[in-house]
């Protein structure tokens, strides 16, 4: 290496240019998990693949009635959550947006709601939501279940 370059190169090969993001129109949140994100303007596919069928449950194709409630149930607790994760990434790095931090509260209450109308109806997801779902405070109900990788949600 020499004084001048910080590398032993004597050219600059490339320099990466970053636009900051900007807010723009949102998916539904059941399309922006099957995308991966919740922003429309970043959803560059680098080639065409074909999408595939979702696990993801939303509309309760299930037979057994309560079973199909559950699942529904479940698929908008796991869509709300990707669209919370993907939105906290932006507010990281734009804190003062006057459209996201409301979106980022309102998200984060419906998220709390469905995680106490889950642990009311079936079984706590979070030890959080045995508090907010007014359960019996004289017990831990965090070890009931089944929780959905266990079968849960089918």
């Amino acid at each position: 290496m020499n004084e001048k370059n910080c590398c032993s190169c004597p050219e600059t090969l490339a320099m990466a240019s970053v636009p900051s993001q900007e807010w723009c129109k949102l998916y539904d949140w059941d399309t922006a998990l099957k995308e991966g994100t919740i922003f429309t303007c970043l959803n560059f596919p680098i080639f065409l693949a074909d999408k595939g069928n979702s696990n993801l449950n939303t509309n309760g194709s299930a037979l057994d009635p309560v079973q199909q409630e559950r699942e529904v149930l479940m698929g908008k607790i796991t869509s709300i959550s990707f669209a919370i994760n993907d939105l906290t990434l932006y507010l990281d790095t734009h804190p003062d947006c006057p459209e996201g931090t409301p979106l980022f509260y309102q998200l984060s209450k419906e998220r709390m709601d469905l995680l106490s109308e889950y642990a009311s109806k079936y079984n706590p997801l979070t030890q959080l939501s045995m508090v907010t779902a007014s359960l019996n405070n004289s017990d831990y109900a965090w070890a009931e279940g089944p929780m959905p990788w266990e079968g849960g949600c089918i």
